[in-house]
């Protein structure tokens, strides 16, 4: 079974893993912003050196057969069985990862993106918020959540639908 953590250090096992650098790796690499450690039954598996201009919120969760890191600007799928990686770029900083059980949710600080079981990038839907998009629940075929418009506090619902990210308007 594999779990996966942020480190602020690594040791022991994992410094002799070879990293799989991610991100806005500098010349010469240099020390990243995020370590990210995969263990399997404890044992140290794979080590990700996260690199990144700014900070922010941070998330790393196992889904399906890929490590998620979302980081400053950034979403990574890294692959537990290949260590094969893709990137997706963000608008604004990395909010949340809302894993369900055919898609991935990503939440950035204005939109959200929805992604498959091979981490395909299936829709984005723009402009729900300015400061933050958050997921409260997903019913049937429908995103309920809330954009931040007007910080602090001035949040807006929204419902969209998970198989197109297309706005449901009241009928």
């Amino acid at each position: 079974m594999y779990t996966c953590r942020f480190a602020q250090t690594i040791e022991g096992a994992a410094l002799r893993l070879d990293a799989l650098p991610l991100g806005d790796v500098p010349r010469g690499l240099g020390t990243p912003s995020q370590y990210c450690l995969v263990e399997e039954n404890g044992d140290p598996v794979m080590r990700i050196d996260v690199y990144a201009n700014t900070g922010g919120f941070a998330d790393v969760q196992i889904w399906h057969n890929w490590l998620v890191i979302g980081f400053a600007d950034m979403v990574h799928f890294v692959s537990l069985e290949t260590r094969q990686h893709s990137s997706h770029a963000l608008w604004g900083y990395f909010g949340h990862l809302y894993p369900l059980p055919d898609a991935l949710l990503v939440a950035s600080a204005s939109d959200l993106l929805c992604f498959d079981a091979q981490a395909r990038l299936q829709w984005i839907t723009e402009q729900l918020g300015i400061d933050g998009v958050v997921i409260i629940r997903v019913a049937g075929n429908i995103i309920y959540g809330e954009g931040e418009w007007d910080p602090p506090g001035g949040w807006q619902p929204f419902k969209l639908a998970l198989c197109t990210g297309h706005v449901v308007t009241e009928q």
